[in-house]
């Protein structure tokens, strides 16, 4: 299988490419929270949104379940625009 390099939060990645941001981000060690990827809540994948992510050059927020990496991706996990999205969906 290829690989693709990425930067997540300024740290250089090699993945393997067809996984999805999620599945980078935890293989990377770096911790994403999610809800939707637990069963038992009943949850579709992608629906809960929790899991968004920032990447240059997307317009919008993308959900790191249902987003594939490319590379050269640059992915911000924790960034302001980030954090309050999340803080915002589960308020709802």
């Amino acid at each position: 299988m290829t690989e693709v390099n990425l930067t997540i939060n300024g740290q250089k990645i090699i993945a393997k490419e067809g996984i999805t941001i999620l599945e980078a981000v935890k293989q990377a060690g770096i911790k994403i929270p999610t809800l939707c990827t637990m069963p038992e809540l009943g949850f579709s994948p992608g629906s809960c949104r929790v899991c968004v992510v920032e990447v240059e050059g997307a317009p919008t927020l993308l959900a790191s379940c249902m987003t594939d990496v490319r590379e050269g991706m640059v992915i911000y996990t924790n960034s302001e625009r980030v954090i309050k999205a999340r803080k915002i969906v589960v308020e709802l």
